[in-house]
């Protein structure tokens, strides 16, 4: 596994120029969505292993998912476990933040009751899983990144996603994740899970990834970009993810950051044999 973050444990800051490629998806719904050919496994595994694959084609340094990675907290343990490790072996550190569909709460898939503790599963694969409701960070010396997500722990109007984003950091790249409705006009403020413009600008990231929305939309607002990937398979989606790449002047000042939307691709003779 590439680059594992350790919170608060910032590494050796990387070379001038340096270019940091993060793929970000989110609606994977593990558990639910199948792939649309060959053969499949009971729960399939087809996302993860396209997300992989995709991963690995651009080679992104870190893959991101902003929620809903499983559809339910029904998913029998064997099938959690499988699903991380597969995630284990993709050459990328990857974050996980729970989404409305695996709310982290004591019911739920990433919750505290006996028949749904998973977090064995989570931690043994070497994943990074923010789990605080509050929010955590997480540093990335090796890229120059801190990325920040709060876990959800309600799919309510009173949840608001990116509610207590601390202030950028003084140096390097700055990545926000939240999973939620975007506030397009003043009727959506009945919506579960609301994120305001205003939220996203006051952010300062150079880079806001949300979930929770099937298709690829911008929501940028002022300098702050800010993306839904689109669900990666399933419907509805456009089988893609976001390719952000943050691109640093060779002198070390900051630079640019490009959003590109490449294909997620399921295997074509399906998962039931592949693993």
């Amino acid at each position: 596994m590439k680059g594992l973050a350790e919170t608060g444990t910032p590494k050796a800051l990387p070379p001038t120029g340096h270019t940091l490629r993060v793929l970000h998806t989110s609606d994977v719904h593990i558990g639910h969505v199948r792939g649309p050919q060959g053969t499949h496994r009971d729960v399939c595994q087809c996302p993860i292993w396209a997300l992989a694959e995709t991963a690995a084609a651009h080679e992104a340094d870190v893959l991101l998912i902003a929620g809903d990675l499983f559809d339910h907290a029904r998913l029998k343990r064997s099938d959690v476990a499988h699903t991380m490790e597969l995630l284990g072996g993709v050459d990328a550190s990857v974050v996980i933040i729970p989404g409305n569909h695996d709310v982290h709460d004591e019911r739920t898939l990433w919750g505290t009751h006996a028949d749904h503790e998973h977090r064995l599963e989570v931690t043994g694969a070497g994943v990074n899983f923010l789990d605080d409701p509050e929010g955590a960070t997480l540093h990335f010396g090796e890229h120059d990144l801190t990325l920040w997500g709060r876990a959800m722990d309600s799919h309510d109007s009173d949840y608001r996603p990116l509610a207590g984003v601390p202030p950028r950091p003084d140096s390097g790249w700055f990545i926000a994740a939240g999973h939620g409705h975007f506030q397009r006009t003043a009727d959506d403020a009945h919506r579960s899970s609301p994120i305001a413009a205003e939220e996203i600008e006051a952010t300062g990231a150079d880079y806001v990834a949300l979930g929770h929305w099937h298709v690829p939309t911008d929501v940028s607002v002022g300098d702050v970009i800010a993306w839904y990937p689109g669900a990666p398979m399933g419907i509805p989606s456009n089988g893609t993810a976001c390719l952000v790449t943050f691109s640093q002047h060779v002198d070390g000042s900051a630079g640019t950051v490009s959003v590109d939307h490449v294909a997620v691709t399921p295997p074509p003779d399906g998962c039931a044999e592949r693993y």
